[in-house]
């Protein structure tokens, strides 16, 4: 199935109705944001679809989530290391970490 930039832009704004996104008081405008990174994505799809199989589309597109997941569970940590005097960001990573065992057979 094939969609378009409009028909991405709509489905992400149905995503982020169940998982908001925190812009926060960042100086950009939102949707020219969700844009450029819809529209940078579909254009890369497009080159590793005419250049590699199913298979290892699948598999670039698994490794770069889970890239990207690590990458963002790092920020939140580093975050919260910030924000909350020492030692008290324990709890939350504790909590984040048991979110993530919950699906790989650990606990």
């Amino acid at each position: 199935m094939k969609l378009g930039l409009e028909e991405m832009l709509q489905l992400l704004q149905e995503v982020e109705q169940g998982d908001p996104l925190d812009f926060a008081d960042l100086p950009m405008d939102e949707e020219r944001l969700r844009r450029l990174v819809l529209s940078d994505l579909l254009q890369r799809d497009e080159q590793l679809q005419a250049s590699a199989s199913a298979e290892e589309c699948q598999l670039i597109y698994l490794l770069s989530t889970a890239h990207l997941v690590l990458e963002n569970l790092l920020l939140h940590l580093q975050l919260l290391r910030l924000e909350q005097p020492e030692g008290s960001a324990d709890a939350q990573w504790q909590a984040l970490l048991s979110r993530f065992r919950r699906g790989d057979g650990e606990a």
